[in-house]
């Protein structure tokens, strides 16, 4: 129900007014004055040109806000306990076994990490590698053009045929043989990843602060 305050204009209207005392005394003696009670009253005396300038004598009654507390069950609190202890645990496994790097919004505890100077070897690693594989097709290429002409004397376009070919080959072979490698480094990395490693806790101290 809409409340207006009585205030000191309205109270003075009211008291000027041919109101019947009775309702009058019950209205001046309250703090506040419902809607309908004033508009009874309005169309009984008529104390202003209109409703609304009655109204603007008064104050809108706004009540405090009570903020709802809904009480804590048993089933919340024991929630909380748990997330509380799952919390613990987590902070106290992240200290005895810290991650190699800065922890970042994202989780990389599943991922390997590398530093820049194994990055850089790995790189360099690479680097020579497809060195050696140019080599070795090169070589390979120069002494199939060599031999074909003192060997077997055939026209140029059969030895460049045979030059592509052996070249080739020898890319295709040297390529295979390298992905195998990186498929045996990479499968050793993963098992040594995955290894679990086992502690135990020898002795602990309990530490009193003041």
């Amino acid at each position: 129900m809409t409340l207006f305050e009585l205030t000191e204009k309205i109270k003075t209207t009211i008291d000027k007014s041919s109101y019947d005392p009775r309702e009058k005394a019950k209205l001046l003696q309250s703090e506040y004055i419902g809607y309908k009670e004033l508009i009874t009253f309005y169309q009984e005396c008529h104390p202003t040109p209109s409703l609304l300038s009655l109204i603007k004598q008064t104050k809108l009654y706004i009540p405090p806000y009570e903020t709802f507390k809904q009480p804590k069950t048993k089933e919340y609190m024991r929630m909380m306990e748990r997330l509380r202890l799952e919390a613990q645990e987590a902070e106290y496994k992240k200290l005895i076994n810290p991650a190699p790097q800065h922890s970042t919004l994202y989780d990389t505890s599943n991922q390997e990490y590398i530093s820049p100077v194994q990055a850089h070897k790995e790189l360099k690693n690479q680097l020579t590698t497809i060195v050696n594989v140019f080599i070795s097709v090169g070589s390979v290429s120069y002494a199939v053009w060599y031999w074909t002409a003192s060997s077997w004397g055939l026209k140029d376009s059969y030895r460049v045929l045979l030059t592509v070919f052996f070249g080739l080959l020898v890319l295709v072979a040297e390529v295979v043989v390298y992905m195998g490698y990186l498929n045996k480094v990479e499968e050793a990395r993963s098992r040594e990843y995955n290894k679990k490693e086992v502690k135990k806790v020898i002795k602990s101290y309990n530490v009193v602060m003041d």
